[in-house]
């Protein structure tokens, strides 16, 4: 019977793990084999003065729970970074640039630098999204608000083309349809606001059913929207119509124009005959 001597096991026990390390399983809790702690966040949204703004800011990597907070640079007056999030109403425009830090679990850190644009709020608008071809079948149209502001209440009006009907009116995302009519070609919705609506939103579906193929636009759309008070917000009115071509005044084909009768030539001075000269 052989003896089995320390050298062997030693060296059998260093083949054995040299065969089994191509094999372990990686990413079994080794704080080395984790994804690193980076920012997902690429960009921020653009923030309007005055618009409630709310940015979430998201961190992949590293071991969970993260925090976060601002390293450098300025936040726009109004905005603050609250947990995971940048929200606020912004006061002021202009560019920000500030440097955000999170840390996660293992106390590993990251940086990023950002910049917030601040812009001014654009007039409050009220418009539908037309669709880019011409319409052959029944559709629903969404109608949009932009920089709703403190709006409760709004009123539509849209002279459509001939032969388009409109089979019905629904509120949206943001919104409740109080009352529609059409009055021949013109539609008339009255909408009304719970709360106000975020900026972009839909706030109605508009059903409408072509007799033919048509091409739709909104040169004859209209709008007023109005806060809870009932003040007026904005508005756009219609267009006036374009005034009727003049009609030249009537002629009389039986009597002939009034020919203008020519002027005789005038008849020239002669020139005065020099006198004799004689004296007495």
């Amino acid at each position: 019977m052989r003896q089995v001597t320390s050298a062997s096991v030693l060296l059998l026990g260093t083949l054995v793990l040299g065969a089994c390390g191509d094999t372990l399983p990686t990413g079994t809790g080794a704080t080395g084999l984790r994804d690193a702690l980076s920012f997902a966040t690429p960009s921020l949204p653009v923030a309007y003065a005055g618009e409630r703004y709310d940015a979430p800011l998201t961190v992949t990597g590293g071991a969970g729970p993260y925090t976060l907070r601002l390293a450098s640079g300025t936040l726009p007056p109004g905005v603050t970074l609250s947990g995971m999030r940048l929200t606020g109403t912004p006061t002021k425009t202009g560019a920000y640039t500030f440097t955000l830090e999170t840390a996660d679990a293992n106390l590993s850190s990251k940086v990023r630098e950002y910049t917030l644009n601040v812009n001014e709020l654009p007039p409050l608008a009220l418009k539908p999204q037309l669709p880019n071809g011409e319409l052959r079948g029944e559709t629903r149209i969404p109608l949009t608000i932009t920089a709703p502001r403190t709006v409760r209440a709004a009123r539509v009006t849209w002279e459509l083309p001939e032969g388009v009907t409109v089979t019905r009116v629904q509120p949206a995302d943001a919104a409740g349809v109080l009352f529609w009519k059409v009055a021949g070609r013109t539609l008339t919705v009255d909408l009304g606001f719970k709360s106000v609506p975020a900026n972009g939103t839909r706030v109605a579906l508009i059903g409408l059913k072509p007799q033919k193929v048509v091409k739709l636009d909104a040169a004859r759309f209209a709008f007023e929207a109005r806060d809870g008070a009932g003040k007026l917000l904005a508005e756009q009115k219609l267009p006036a119509p374009a005034p009727a071509p003049s009609t030249p005044p009537a002629t009389n084909p039986a009597t002939p124009p009034n020919p203008t009768t020519p002027t005789a030539p005038s008849t020239p001075t002669p020139p005065a005959t020099p006198g004799s000269g004689g004296g007495q």
